[in-house]
């Protein structure tokens, strides 16, 4: 799943009724369709196209999103609504739609972020809360990675006798190019990296001695 910034404006403005939700399974399952999409195919979004703006207009209220104008001439417009929203809005209705629409849901792995638990009888609160749980896995993972990536890189780069000399040599060089203000700005980023990175740093560093 991708992890992308939240516009405020694109959220909902109204809480759903279990009767909202209902009703509005029954307008995606005969006007909605759902797809990956982005870069990668690492977003997902949901639509729902209709020429009476109304529902639409429900629909966005609900479950955030925006309306766009597809077709002045024939009054056609689109309800869409991406990332998070979308994701939440699919395991809402999720228990009333057909098989065949269940399947195309699966397919796009929308509902991953709830691993092997069923939305059915989930609220928003909880898919919310279930949805940062597996943003906070993911971060863990991330930053896992990030930190054996360092430490294999610079382990393949310590094998070579040259590349301490070499790197030492060019640090000088550039530092010996600096201004004052350019020092200065590099020991502020220093300083508040290390205030960041403390764990990490820490990790590198105990890797060194025992390598």
């Amino acid at each position: 799943m991708w992890i992308k910034g939240n516009n405020p404006e694109l959220d909902a403005t109204k809480v759903p009724s279990a009767l909202d939700i209902a009703w509005s399974a029954g307008i995606y399952e005969g006007e909605g369709c759902c797809r990956n999409c982005g870069k990668g195919k690492r977003g997902f979004m949901v639509s729902v196209g209709q020429k009476d703006p109304e529902l639409l207009y429900r629909l966005r209220d609900w479950f955030g999103g925006n309306i766009q104008d597809q077709a002045p001439k024939h009054d056609f417009r689109l309800w869409n609504a991406c990332g998070d929203r979308a994701r939440i809005f699919i395991a809402l209705i999720y228990e009333y739609m057909t098989s065949r629409r269940r399947s195309q849901i699966d397919d796009t792995g929308a509902l991953n972020f709830l691993g092997s638990v069923s939305p059915v009888g989930l609220d928003i609160v909880q898919l919310r809360s279930a949805m940062e749980t597996y943003y906070e896995q993911e971060r863990k993972i991330k930053a896992e990675k990030a930190i054996t990536y360092r430490l294999d890189k610079y382990k393949n780069d310590s094998a070579d006798p040259n590349w301490s000399k070499n790197t030492n040599e060019y640090n000088a060089k550039l530092r010996a190019s600096w201004t004052e203000e350019q020092r200065e700005a590099a020991r502020k980023y220093q300083r508040d990296y290390y205030q960041k990175n403390k764990k990490q740093l820490s990790n590198v560093v105990e890797f060194k001695k025992t390598a």
